[in-house]
């Protein structure tokens, strides 16, 4: 039985590159990896010690913008590094210091006992925030809500800013000094990499420990600017929020604006700041209910369930599926339910409740595929709904639509037949802000991946995942050139087992991908495909049968689709 912290990290990792989950699978292999304590001791240890700056450097789709892809470069730890990290994140948890305020609702840390990830998952925090502007406005008879963002924020963040902050807040605390000196090493590999590469003052876009940093170097402002507006303020990573008169929230804007300019972060202007009335912000107090999107949760609960239940029931359910146009993963648990503990704490589940028995018995592959189509039918009513009220004339009217139609369309990815998704696609290329799955959903529905991979490794994984499904060869089309992008798309339709018409020459990446000249890469000067090819061995490749495989029970089902949309812009 694996680990806590072990599945901590698989599960909050897979949500952001292929290869860091594969390369944590590989490491949590030995039977050293699995335990708790070689984690905590051992994985810290390295990472402390360690002179090297093992990143993967990746390119993700940004914006496209007069015919040309902006790209964000996204920086990925080793597995021992990611390891480390979250012990580090877990043993933080424990302390107050360390956690944002209440009013901050932006990566806030799991519980213990929680092994979804080191954060609690998104869409809690954003449906949170949504309610504490509610009850602020409600509050107030008339006014306005002000929106506003930090430009670039994460690039933007002093080393020595963040450096000065953890050393305080550590002192503080009073955690153990193995885990200070773990995050300065850290922070310090940060800065090394950010100054040779150029792309920041000092703290990477991509690592967990990252978005720690973000929040406490803020922590101050927060508390100041919280008193200040008496209440009326929250944060959500970069994306700020005050409820007052006009006066007031103009005012509380420029004192905001001189904290930021004294860690030299600069507020945007433009689109990205503006004004509602609290009336009309009031007409989508309920846009993201509790009841939002819930036969969806159904759905993947139900589905997990039935195959820990019934795991030899799994080349049935694919077929069903695939014949349904439904393209839900489906991952294998059967080692999992091998394991003797595990049946415990099952039948544990079931006395526990004693709706359980009853209800696992009721699932079986028809249910879940009346659920399936249950779901496309909603959500293609919904989605439509929202679609025949045109595009937004206002950018509150954007920022209450977009999210909306990302939830509905993201999830019909999973649903839709390919003819559905083309015309899915058509409708959503008026909304810029949903360029991302628009592109997604052509390559689908045409498998042609030329313009997914121009965009990015991000793009490319989300399409892969779902094209993998049927395995098909794909066409890569006009996609074809010698840029750092596309060699790093091409190596994640490899790694998904997405056969394609390329033949061209290889680099390391694409070769760690199909894990050829495993011997060769294991001198790699690249520290994180090293690292990554000593864990996989000098092997046929193993990459596309560990992605259908759990490691635990509590491994999440991958629906890299909705991970992707749902991550902000800092990952």
């Amino acid at each position: 039985m694996s680990n806590k912290l072990a599945v901590k990290a698989l599960n909050q990792y897979r949500k952001r590159d292929i290869f860091s989950y594969l390369g944590l699978r590989y490491y949590l292999e030995s039977s050293a990896g699995r335990e708790c304590r070689w984690i905590k001791d051992i994985c810290t240890r390295l990472a402390t010690n360690s002179q090297h700056s093992s990143y993967l450097k990746t390119h993700h789709f940004k914006d496209y913008s007069d015919g040309q892809f902006v790209h964000r470069n996204i920086y990925l730890p080793s597995p021992n590094e990611v390891l480390a990290e979250t012990a580090l994140i877990s043993e933080m948890s424990k302390y107050e210091t360390f956690h944002p305020k209440p009013y901050v609702y932006s990566y806030r840390f799991a519980e213990e006992d929680d092994k979804t990830g080191v954060f609690q998952p998104y869409f809690n925090g954003f449906k949170e925030r949504q309610k504490y502007i509610a009850d602020a406005c409600w509050k107030l008879d008339e006014g306005v809500v002000l929106y506003t963002d930090i430009k670039k924020f994460y690039p933007s963040i002093n080393a020595k800013s963040a450096l000065d902050t953890w050393n305080r807040l550590c002192e503080e605390s009073g955690i153990d000094l193995k885990f200070k000196n773990l995050g300065l090493e850290i922070l310090k590999k940060h800065n090394k990499v950010s100054v040779s590469d150029d792309t920041g003052k000092g703290i990477l876009t991509g690592p967990i420990f990252s978005h720690v940093i973000a929040n406490l170097l803020l922590d101050a402002i927060d508390v100041k600017m919280y008193e200040v507006t008496n209440g009326n303020y929250c944060r959500y990573v970069d994306d700020v929020v005050l409820i007052g008169t006009y006066d007031e929230v103009t005012k509380w804007r420029s004192t905001l604006e001189s904290l930021y300019d004294e860690l030299d972060l600069e507020l945007h202007d433009g689109d990205k700041d503006f004004t509602v009335t609290i009336a009309n912000w009031l007409e989508g107090e309920n846009d993201f209910e509790k009841s939002f999107g819930i036969e969806w949760i159904s759905l993947i609960g139900d589905l997990k369930r039935f195959l820990i239940a019934n795991p030899e029931k799994i080349t049935e359910l694919k077929v069903v599926f695939k014949e349904n146009n439904i393209r839900i993963p489906i991952i294998d648990y059967s080692n999992a339910v091998k394991e003797s503990t595990y049946l415990q704490r099952f039948q544990d589940w079931r006395g526990q409740y004693k709706w359980a028995t009853k209800a696992v018995k009721k699932l079986n592959i028809t249910s879940l595929l009346e659920q399936a189509k249950k779901c496309e039918v909603n959500f293609k009513i919904k989605i439509d709904d929202i679609l025949s009220s045109g595009t937004a004339k206002t950018p509150y009217e954007e920022k209450r639509t977009t999210p909306k139609l990302r939830y509905l369309s993201g999830r019909l990815l999973y649903l839709m037949d390919d003819e559905s998704l083309g015309i899915l696609a058509a409708k959503l290329s008026k909304y810029s802000d949903l360029y991302f799955i628009e592109k997604v959903m052509n390559a689908v529905a045409t498998r042609n991946v030329s313009g997914v991979m121009k965009m990015g490794v991000d793009a490319t994984h989300v399409a892969s995942q779902l094209l993998r499904v049927n395995n098909e060869k794909v066409t890569i089309g006009e996609a074809r050139e010698n840029s750092p992008v596309f060699q790093q798309s091409l190596s994640i339709l490899d790694i998904n087992g997405v056969e394609h018409d390329f033949i061209g020459e290889s680099t390391n990446l694409s070769l760690l991908a199909k894990a050829d000249n495993i011997r060769e890469l294991m001198s790699s000067e690249d520290g994180f495909i090293k690292e990554f090819a000593c864990l996989h061995g000098a092997l046929p490749s193993r990459h596309q049968q560990t992605l259908d495989i759990s490691f635990d029970r509590d491994e999440e089902l991958a629906l890299d689709v909705l991970n992707q949309l749902q991550q902000s812009s800092h990952c």
